[in-house]
């Protein structure tokens, strides 16, 4: 019975105090009924049965009351502001991995070269030792700085805010469509 209570808490959208008030019983009472232990006075039971009727019925889906629809109203404005904070920390982020992976890029190809020019210091004398340590640091600095792990997890940032942007976008959709509904019905 508890289960069946709380499907028709679920359907109603009542607490049990409220129950209580509208059916015009002892909060105790509706409780009782609830877990099965007693029976509510017949005038409950019919108004109770006239609002599980009518919740359920296609009037009750198809109807939207002011509040209702004052809420669609604001879900869409929240929804239109997230959209747009969405499409700025995806560019913002989107400039910032682009940076990111170019001085990646320009590290990578110093840290081959002074490789390069270590492997074959001998061959190339005239390149300074005080000048490939100088270079060496300046990479390896760098590199600490913005290392490939952090290009992956900006990469990862961007991917996310385009799911995100997905999500929104399907979200938007499914409210215009529902909408085109609410509206056709009235």
């Amino acid at each position: 019975m508890r289960r069946k209570s709380q499907e028709i808490k679920a359907l109603l959208g009542f607490t049990q105090d409220e129950m209580a008030q509208l059916l015009r019983l002892h909060r105790t009472t509706v409780s009782r009924f609830e877990l099965g232990n007693g029976h509510i006075p017949h005038r409950s039971n019919v108004l109770l049965g006239a609002m599980l009727k009518y919740i359920q019925s296609p009037e009750a889906k198809a109807e939207l009351p002011a509040a209702l629809e004052e809420q669609l109203v604001l879900e869409a404005e929240k929804l239109q502001k997230l959209i747009k904070e969405n499409e700025y920390q995806y560019e913002r982020l989107s400039r910032k991995l682009h940076k990111a992976q170019a001085n990646y890029a320009y590290n990578e190809k110093a840290t081959k070269l002074l490789y390069f020019l270590r492997e074959h210091a001998a061959e190339l004398p005239e390149v300074s030792p005080d000048v490939l340590h100088l270079l060496e640091n300046r990479v390896k600095a760098s590199l600490k700085k913005q290392s490939k792990a952090d290009v992956l997890a900006l990469e990862l940032q961007v991917d996310l805010l385009a799911y995100q942007k997905m999500l929104l976008e399907r979200k938007k959709y499914s409210m215009g469509a529902n909408g085109n509904e609410n509206n056709a019905s009235q």
